[in-house]
């Protein structure tokens, strides 16, 4: 639903400097004394790949796929370096490309979606942002389901004025009720989409996982309404830490896709490919600043030629 802009590439690029800069680096170092492909370069450049905290299987995929297709390759191309980080850069965007990147609205209802992810990981901001993103067309409303933290509903209302967006919360503490009552205000008042927020949580707290699966299961019951999304929200400065979260959550919800967060502030993106590939998860959207505009619908072309710092 997102049309793509010239300029997002440009914005990713540059947000994404601190990684690409460490990332090309690295990989270029390794073909500094040649640049002819044997088992020690391919080593050398999925350490690389390792460093800038892709795992060890979505690293291992890359450089193999690099290795099958370079066998095959017939190029009038000159065979440097640059050459070889355009090879690497296609692998990667292999992997990361999905036919369900996009967001797709329900076009005969209630479009809902559900954001969670953990304390810290951006999440309130992320759904000011994301309502902001999406408010240009449609009739959105922010909904505080978070009502574990009383901070978050002054937070959540605070984002939902910036991005000139409908706001709700009550005096429930019961968050599948608050999502409730939303969406039977929203079906009222001609609201195109419903974005819940939800407290933030680890995985390893079980009461605060089964709120999430009841907010899922009561909003799945109603009429004309429909979960477009069921988005996790995850921190990129935390790098490989955060994708232990991804396998709990998957555990708990139906997680459609991810957000990954402050990759403006990390040298560790590579972790973004892991998180998608190693759980077979699209990546949605990625946060690159702190303002409103700094919400950006995902591009696996545009992601893997800034990560090696590529025009």
């Amino acid at each position: 639903m997102f049309k793509k802009a010239k300029a997002l590439f440009e914005a990713v690029k540059t947000k994404l400097t601190k990684t690409s800069n460490e990332l090309r680096s690295s990989i270029t170092s390794v073909f500094k004394q040649k640049v002819e492909v044997d088992d020690k370069i391919l080593e050398d450049l999925q350490e690389s790949l390792i460093l800038a905290d892709v795992s060890f299987n979505s690293s291992q995929e890359i450089i193999q796929n690099f290795k099958t297709n370079l066998s095959k390759l017939e190029t009038d191309e000159v065979v440097d370096s640059e050459f070889y980080l355009k090879s690497l850069q296609k692998e990667i965007y292999e992997i990361l490309d999905r036919d369900d990147i996009s967001i797709a609205l329900n076009d005969e209802g209630v479009s809902v979606i559900i954001v969670s992810g953990v304390n810290g990981s951006g999440k309130t901001t992320t759904i000011g942002k994301l309502a902001y993103l999406l408010g240009n067309q449609n009739k959105v409303m922010v909904v505080a389901a978070d009502t574990f933290r009383a901070a978050a509903i002054e937070q959540l209302e605070v984002w939902s004025k910036k991005a000139d967006v409908d706001f709700f919360s009550n005096e429930s503490k019961d968050p599948a009720s608050v999502a409730y009552a939303s969406i039977e205000l929203a079906k009222n008042s001609n609201i195109d989409i419903v974005i819940i927020d939800t407290a933030g949580r680890l995985g390893n707290n079980d009461n605060l996982m089964s709120e999430l699966a009841k907010i899922e299961k009561i909003v799945e019951k109603q009429e004309n309404v429909k979960i477009i999304e069921n988005l996790l929200v995850l921190d990129g400065t935390s790098g490989q830490n955060a994708l232990s979260q991804v396998e709990k959550f998957k555990a708990t919800v139906s997680i459609t896709g991810l957000v990954i967060t402050k990759l403006d502030s990390t040298s560790k993106a590579g972790f973004a490919i892991s998180a998608s590939y190693d759980y077979n998860l699209p990546i949605k959207l990625i946060g690159v600043g702190e303002t409103l505009d700094d919400l950006l619908p995902f591009d696996s072309e545009d992601f893997s030629k800034a990560l090696l710092g590529l025009d």
